[in-house]
């Protein structure tokens, strides 16, 4: 039986915003849901209204020969620096997504790590080669992305 690891993917963007607007902006879920581009093999099929420990969100992996859900709680939540998901219920193991927002006076650089694991076994092992690797890659990447993008237009932070 094949064994699994972690996969990590990290990522950093400069935003020309400062801290508390960057947190302000990750602090209401409905701007996750917002920076989701619909061209993702991953959707945010659930969010609470707001952030704070044991609130639940609800993935969705979708590409084919995949088609699963994982749900994550807040487990970490200090603002403005930082929150964290992890993996409640689903298919991974283990998922955990780190937020990170560091003060670079007068921008914020925020950190995004995604940790996560596959379950044991060939197919697994296969449709992470092929599949699971590079949804979350791209997951994490279009994120970052789409946070600096939303955040350094006029009028970013909306209401839940």
């Amino acid at each position: 039986m094949l064994k699994s690891a972690v996969t990590v993917v990290e990522r950093r963007e400069l935003i020309r915003r400062p801290i508390r607007d960057v947190f302000a902006f990750l602090d209401r879920p409905s701007n996750l849901k917002r920076i989701f581009p619909p061209s993702l093999a991953v959707s945010l099929e659930r969010h609470p209204d707001d952030l704070r420990p044991g609130t639940l969100f609800r993935y969705r992996l979708r590409r084919w020969p995949l088609d699963f859900e994982w749900d994550v709680v807040v487990s970490d939540y200090c603002p403005p620096a930082r929150f964290t998901n992890v993996k409640a219920k689903g298919y991974f193991p283990r998922w955990a997504m780190e937020h990170e927002i560091l003060a670079r006076e007068p921008d914020s650089e925020l950190r995004m790590c995604l940790s996560y694991e596959v379950p044991a076994g060939l197919y697994a092992a296969f449709t992470h080669s092929y599949v699971i690797r590079e949804a979350m890659e791209e997951l994490v990447e279009a994120q970052i992305r789409a946070i600096r993008n939303a955040l350094e237009e006029e009028n970013p932070i909306q209401g839940g």
